[in-house]
Formats: C-alpha cells, sequence, structure tokens
C-alpha cells in the first residue's frame, strides 16, 4: 500500500563533543509491503529507508548504509571523493506508520566516528492543504 506523507526528518550526528543538526520538511511516499519503504525528496538529493526482516537500508542521493539489526557491517560509503569504508552498529530501530527512530554508531578503520540519531515523523498528506 502507498501513502503519500508529510515528512519531518531530523537527524543529529554527535562527534567528539560537538553536534550537527539536519533537518527536512517535504512530501514523501511510504509504502508498506514485505519491506516498509519511505523516500522523499531534498535539495541535497532523495532520502530513501526501507526496512524489514533482514535489517535496514539507508540511501541519501548516491550515497548507501546498510544496518543488521544483530551485528555490525562493513559498507562501502560514497563521498564525493571516492569509496571510504564504513562500519554501522545499529542501537536503536523503532517504525511504524507515523514514526521512524533510529540510533547508530558509525566506524571507519581507525573506530568510533559518530553517534546518529535520526528522527523521522510522518503525518497524513491531505490534498486540501494545497488548496
Amino acid at each position: 500500500m502507498y501513502q503519500t506523507k508529510n515528512i519531518h526528518y531530523k537527524s543529529i550526528f554527535k562527534q567528539d563533543g560537538q553536534s550537527e543538526t539536519i533537518e527536512y520538511k517535504s512530501k514523501g511516499i511510504l509504502h508498506v509491503g514485505q519491506k516498509t519503504q519511505l523516500s522523499f525528496d531534498t535539495k541535497e538529493g532523495t532520502i530513501e529507508i526501507t526496512y524489514g526482516k533482514e535489517g535496514i537500508i539507508l540511501k541519501h542521493g548516491i550515497s548507501m548504509l546498510k544496518f543488521d539489526f544483530d551485528k555490525e557491517v562493513w559498507n562501502q560509503y560514497q563521498l564525493p571523493y571516492g569509496l571510504v569504508p564504513l562500519k554501522t552498529k545499529l542501537l536503536k530501530f523503532e517504525a511504524n506508520e507515523d514514526r521512524i527512530k533510529m540510533k547508530y554508531d558509525l566506524y571507519d578503520q581507525n573506530g568510533l566516528i559518530s553517534t546518529a540519531y535520526i528522527l523521522i515523523t510522518m503525518i497524513p498528506y491531505s490534498f486540501q492543504e494545497e488548496l
């Protein structure tokens, strides 16, 4: 089933005592099937999160991170200057038709880079809002 949603995406990256917050508000599509997929457009590219029994895939433009519910996963993360090996460790994941909450650690070959918190709220979209 496909649903149009008003999306409020907020991520916080904590690194070395500093934090960076990224926020987007957009209209997106939630598809619920064997896997659940949410996608919405930003100025920097499309954000897509797909999850199911096998784990989670988080895409932003051409960059992608994979997460497993039970173990750490090495990824080849695409940056403007090339591929970088990054390891993801999922700390928390909760999802329903109204909200996705996610917390994970991101590592490079030298150790922990940052802890990321993602909160996505999804409100049913009404065509009346455009009138």
